[in-house]
């Protein structure tokens, strides 16, 4: 009975402080788990206990293992949400060198050659250049749903930038697109199917 009591507070601990880490109200991670806000107030000061299928969710939500959920912790959060900060950063600056490369070329081509019209294209291009740099980061920081949203928008846009130049083909290239589509779908829940036998 003690353990249990010492379980529920650790617990209610942990989501108070992992959902502050992702920068959610009590509102908007009842939403995510359609709940009542007063539902996670109750979590949160020890007074009712989620169920197991809620706890998954919530760590999907909050990008850790159960383990993490349902264990003691003094400065490791802490220091998890200041690394997937820094994480985050440093992938957006590095997408942002995309665009400031798109931008240099932008502007050499209409000082160089102000005649050529499509001296904007850089910037068409710098969607999936971009969006391939940030996958590139996910796939060593992210998590699969991450790598899933990011690898569809390089395929679209990569088609797309394909087929402005090239009206005449645009169907053939969309017709491209989505098998591959299909593939990134089914090997995000191949990806979540393998993660939930691992959960205990």
């Amino acid at each position: 009975m003690e353990e249990q009591k010492k379980l529920n507070e650790i617990v209610a601990n942990n989501i108070t402080i992992y959902r502050k880490m992702a920068g959610l109200t009590q509102s908007a991670l009842a939403d995510m788990l359609h709940f009542s806000d007063k539902s996670v107030s109750k979590w949160e000061r020890g007074e009712a206990y989620p169920d197991l299928e809620v706890l998954v969710k919530m760590c999907d939500i909050f990008d850790i293992t159960l383990n993490d959920m349902v264990s003691t912790h003094k400065k490791r959060p802490i220091q998890k949400w200041i690394q997937k900060r820094k994480h985050i950063l440093i992938s957006a600056m590095s997408a942002l060198l995309a665009w400031l490369i798109a931008t240099i070329v932008f502007v050499v081509l209409r000082l160089v050659t102000p005649a050529v019209g499509q001296a904007w294209m850089c910037f068409i291009i710098a969607i999936p250049v971009s969006t391939l740099v940030l996958f590139i980061f996910s796939c060593i920081w992210g998590n699969p749903l991450v790598r899933a949203i990011l690898i569809s928008i390089l395929i679209w846009t990569t088609l797309v930038s394909i087929c402005i130049p090239f009206e005449q083909n645009i169907w053939i290239l969309l017709c491209i697109a989505i098998p591959l589509q299909l593939m990134v779908i089914l090997w995000y829940i191949l990806v979540r199917l393998k993660n939930n036998k691992k959960e205990p």
